[in-house]
């Protein structure tokens, strides 16, 4: 099936990556499906998430764990529960990025990750108990360190 998007263009939908959110997003609830979309380059933070029901609604998510590896949002299992059986490593976890003008005041939403199960394409936007976590974590900075510490080898 062939989706006609804002941004992407005339897009092929892969079946294996519809993603449901049986509860929508905050703020949009009543969009449930969406294309999980990955950037050919491994090394890219982003990818994103294309509603199939909304072609004008896409988010771009953040790979938090290439620039915070230490990055571990506490949620209750039965939370996670409801995304279907899993193991550990079949849950992905992104944070939502804003994106302005300027993308040294680029955030990411680490309040609030959106957990993918690859295994039942379930997902859910959750919000974690860490209160070092902030809904605008400026992320610029540790993407330039991280760019910095490859280059003198890390």
């Amino acid at each position: 099936m062939k989706l006609k998007t804002r941004f992407f263009g005339e897009i092929e939908i892969d079946e294996k990556k519809v993603i449901d959110f049986e509860e929508g997003l905050p703020g949009f609830e009543n969009l449930r499906k969406f294309l999980f979309m990955t950037d050919e380059n491994e090394d890219a933070p982003f990818c994103w998430l294309q509603s199939i029901e909304d072609i004008d609604i896409v988010f771009t998510l953040f790979d938090i764990f290439k620039y915070m590896p230490n990055y571990n949002p506490s949620v209750e299992v039965e939370t996670l529960e409801k995304l279907g059986h899993f193991k550990e490593e079949d849950l992905l976890i992104y944070c939502i990025a804003s994106i302005p003008k300027d993308v040294k005041n680029m955030t990411v939403n680490l309040k609030a990750p959106v957990i993918i199960n690859v295994e039942t394409n379930k997902a859910k936007q959750i919000i974690c108990s860490n209160e070092e976590y902030s809904i605008k974590h400026y992320i610029y900075k540790e993407m330039l360190e991280k760019r910095s510490n490859k280059k003198d080898g890390e």
